[in-house]
């Protein structure tokens, strides 16, 4: 079993000692192919050579999602987590560890411990958990264009997110207003802020998981949170509802909008907004279309987990 483990020594939980004892690790029943990568976008190249039975992307969620879009079809994906969330590999459920979860992929590629999962995509870009619009990509753009400034390489942590979202509220007078119109099929959604997701948890907080999407599912459409036009008074809501109280899944609250199992939405902006895909900033966009890929990938998940083929969960 031929296993290309393309690597990102840029990535906050990587080093060159660590790299080594993964490939050791591999090793014992893989053959490897190692790849680092050299650049943005270096990442999608290397995904889609020729010759790899296997492609392991060791990074954070940036390096998984430049993988995705360009694992060739048909070619299984194992993930391990080693940048400053992991969110994709850690909804997959492999431990946070690097070297944990490298001792679970030595048994679970010879055994073949697989399965599909399905992808969302924003303007033909997949995304492995999501893609954001308005304050979460806003809070990105400040962040980027920080580190662009400082030519920082690393990803900033938790912590410095939420300091430029609390920037972006404040430059906003501690609201949120209405910026775009999400189309759902004849239903049409004013919204300031939007958070499409395949799995739960959306995201990560340290290791609290942010329930903002409770019901999405690798097994079903998108979920999406569309929230309306929130003043200072009402901006609790996205605190509470995303890490302790997700009551706006229940479809009570008339200020934030919940969609489960979509195909296929269209968000379209009064003016250019900032949008994010798997917590990397994009850009400033007019108009969103966003679409869900049924199995579009294969991957590796922890034999005996909930997420394994019901034979290998059971031993059997």
């Amino acid at each position: 079993m031929r296993v290309r483990l393309i690597v990102n020594p840029r990535s906050s939980g990587t080093d060159d000692a660590l790299v080594a004892r993964v490939v050791g690790v591999l090793a014992r029943t893989c053959e490897i192919e190692l790849a680092p990568t050299r650049a943005a976008g270096h990442a999608t190249e290397l995904a889609g050579m020729p010759g790899a039975d296997v492609v392991v992307a060791m990074g954070g969620d940036g390096t998984y999602n430049e993988v995705v879009n360009g694992l060739p079809a048909g070619v299984p994906l194992g993930l391990l987590p080693a940048g400053a969330t992991s969110v994709f590999a850690r909804q997959l459920g492999w431990p946070k560890n690097v070297l944990r979860t490298a001792e679970g992929l030595a048994e679970s590629i010879p055994a073949g411990v697989v399965r599909p999962i399905g992808l969302g995509r924003m303007n033909g870009r997949r995304f492995t958990f999501s893609a954001g619009f308005g304050l979460d990509a806003e809070a990105m753009r400040l962040v980027h264009e920080e580190r662009a400034g400082h030519h920082e390489l690393r990803r900033p942590n938790d912590l410095r997110v939420v300091g430029a979202a609390i920037r972006a509220l404040r430059a906003d007078g501690w609201s949120l207003p209405d910026r775009a119109t999400l189309h759902d099929g004849e239903r049409e959604i004013r919204c300031s802020y939007v958070a499409v997701a395949n799995a739960n948890p959306y995201t990560y907080f340290g290791p609290v998981g942010v329930r903002a999407t409770p019901c999405a599912s690798f097994d079903a459409g998108l979920d999406v949170v569309a929230a309306g036009n929130l003043r200072t008074r009402d901006l609790w809501r996205l605190g509470v509802y995303g890490l302790v109280w997700p009551r706006h899944a229940t479809g009570r609250d008339p200020r934030v909008a919940y969609l489960h199992d979509r195909s296929s939405l269209t968000l379209v902006a009064d003016q250019t907004v900032s949008a994010q895909v798997d917590g990397e900033y994009v850009g400033r966009l007019d108009r969103a279309e966003l679409v869900y890929e049924p199995d579009a990938v294969t991957v590796f998940v922890p034999t005996g987990s909930s997420l394994a083929p019901a034979s290998v969960a059971a031993g059997t």
